[in-house]
């Protein structure tokens, strides 16, 4: 939980790309993780199609528009 928090404020010691995996599959967006060029540290995701883009962008709409 706590992570989870944390990846929500940005707060993150390093990088956790399993965990926003893990995230977005729950979302049920399917997600794989790419490293180019190998060595690189940064890891990018990719979606399947562009009906997962609109998914996924349609519930970070929603969850952005929440009030906590």
């Amino acid at each position: 939980y706590t992570n989870i928090v944390n990846l929500k404020n940005g707060k993150l010691k390093r990088e956790e790309p399993r965990l926003v995996q893990r995230v977005l599959v729950s979302l049920g967006i399917p997600a794989q993780q790419l490293r180019f060029p190998l060595t690189s540290k940064t890891t990018w995701f990719v979606l399947p199609d562009a009906e997962a883009l609109a998914s996924f962008q349609a519930q970070l709409h929603f969850l952005q528009g929440l009030k906590v």
